[in-house]
């Protein structure tokens, strides 16, 4: 008879052929998770720097506005800026002034969680004078955003830095 020949394959599987064990699994998980914090952690720190020394350059360069304008005599005015340190969220205030009397220009907060460090309490002001552009003395205005601070610095000859 030409019957029908079956043959049978014996195949042994071992008991690790394919795929990842639990483990193995949970080991890649526990090192991508420790990555992710520790990444979260650098972003973090990262975009609070980010954040102070943008506020920091904005400052100066309002200052270096109103210190041109100052020399420029435009208006007839002196030019500066108000530091405030105030419980509802801090902020500076550009002004004119005739050495009796102000005129505000414009308002800024600052950005969420950003606080003035000097000044301490109440509020600060800088006043460039005509032509020269020069303050009477020196002074600093400083940023601080969880512990980190800026200072900017404004030279006695109206040096902004």
């Amino acid at each position: 008879m030409g019957g029908i020949q079956h043959s049978t394959f014996n195949i042994q599987h071992s008991p690790r052929t394919r795929g990842f064990s639990l483990l193995e699994l949970l080991i890649v998980i526990a090192i991508m998770a420790i990555l992710a914090a520790v990444g979260a952690g650098f972003y973090r720190g990262f975009a609070k720097n980010v954040e102070l020394q943008s506020t920091s350059k904005m400052l100066a360069s309002d200052l270096r506005q109103m210190r041109a304008k100052s020399m420029a005599g435009e208006s007839g005015y002196k030019w500066g800026m108000r530091f405030v340190k105030d419980a509802g969220g801090d902020y500076y205030i550009t002004f004119s002034t005739d050495g009796t009397n102000s005129t505000t220009t414009a308002t800024t907060t600052l950005s969420s969680g950003v606080t003035f460090s000097d000044p301490t309490s109440g509020y600060k002001e800088v006043i460039f004078n005509k032509i020269t552009g020069t303050i009477p003395a020196a002074t600093t205005t400083s940023v601080t955003l969880e512990g980190t601070t800026a200072t900017t610095t404004v030279s006695s000859i109206g040096t902004i830095y």
